[in-house]
């Protein structure tokens, strides 16, 4: 065994360039420039939290060695499981033109995007796209998946991304017409979703410090755009907290209040009949429990309190 592993080239993938791109045109270099590639998503967020012009050296160090290895390659997706998940091959050395949802997809989007797509949390049914019978790509593109806008610092951030017109005919339904641009589609339909809190990224322990909580939250829409023109969105608590990094960099986030806790989301457990869709004038409109209010804050820290006050309903639709 040994001596078949020596001199053993351990990720062929980490330059695609080289090892993929032979054969597949420019997939490789396209993919050096993604989200998937570059986590520049999660280094930007942290960066902003901080005021930082720049990461400062100990909040680098703390990226390189506890978010760092989100980062995937094509061999993670292709070939082996992700090496966030302790990596393996998906089956020997074959290699796979379509990632395989559980091993590959979900095993890195589980606790959120894949327990909701497959049904996975307590009394939550599935999405009725899984229950079809569709996989992660019947929505997300190759295209999508290998790219990034120049710039981007979300996976919002992205013209090719899904959007549920792609698939359906909005316009002949009265309720979509009354709420086109005013609600996102998953207001009305999506379940309830898992929320985070506290994470605690420590030099040798790190990790949720508080259990998630399934929930549901419409509020005002912090990523507004012409691809995102809605009012009200739902929201997802993510687990941040002012002192994540103190063991890293103590007090690094003095910016903490410049992103909101409650982020925009997409939860992927979409049903036709929600109960916040059951009636006009009681599931939704008049019932403060489905929106985020000042109410729902008040056992969070003042920072946290300040960082959501874009994102809070002031008034219940009635």
């Amino acid at each position: 065994m040994e001596q078949a592993h020596t001199d053993l080239i351990v990720a062929p993938s980490s330059d695609p360039v080289k090892a993929c791109d032979t054969c597949h045109g420019t997939l490789g270099a396209q993919h050096q420039e993604s989200l998937h590639a570059t986590l520049a998503g999660y280094k930007e967020t942290i960066r902003v939290r901080s005021g930082q012009a720049t990461l400062s050296l100990e909040l680098e160090k703390m990226f390189e060695a506890k978010c760092a290895k989100c980062h995937t390659s094509c061999g993670q997706c292709h070939v082996t499981r992700p090496v966030s998940v302790s990596g393996g091959f998906n089956a020997g050395h074959n290699f796979y033109k379509r990632p395989n949802m559980t091993l590959n997809c979900t095993a890195c989007h589980g606790s959120r995007v894949g327990s909701e797509f497959t049904g996975q949390n307590a009394g939550i049914s599935a999405d009725v796209h899984y229950n079809k019978g569709f996989q992660c790509v019947a929505c997300h593109s190759t295209e999508e998946l290998h790219t990034a806008e120049p710039g981007a610092t979300s996976r919002y951030d992205n013209s090719l991304a899904p959007a549920c017109e792609d698939c359906h005919q909005v316009s002949s339904n009265a309720y979509h017409a009354v709420h086109k641009n005013k609600l996102s589609c998953q207001v009305c339909h999506s379940q309830e979703y898992k929320n985070c809190y506290n994470c605690h990224v420590g030099k040798v322990e790190s990790g949720i410090t508080q259990p998630s909580e399934l929930g549901f939250k419409i509020g005002k829409n912090p990523l507004k755009s012409a691809e995102r023109p809605w009012d009200y969105v739902t929201l997802r608590h993510i687990p941040i907290s002012p002192d994540s990094y103190d063991e890293w960099e103590p007090n690094a986030l003095v910016n903490f209040a410049a992103l909101p806790t409650w982020k925009f989301t997409t939860p992927h457990n979409i049903k036709k009949n929600t109960p916040q869709a059951a009636n006009c004038t009681s599931s939704c409109h008049n019932n403060p429990a489905v929106f985020l209010t000042q109410d729902d804050l008040q056992n969070m820290s003042a920072e946290e309190q300040a960082a959501n006050q874009g994102v809070i309903v002031d008034k219940i639709p009635d």
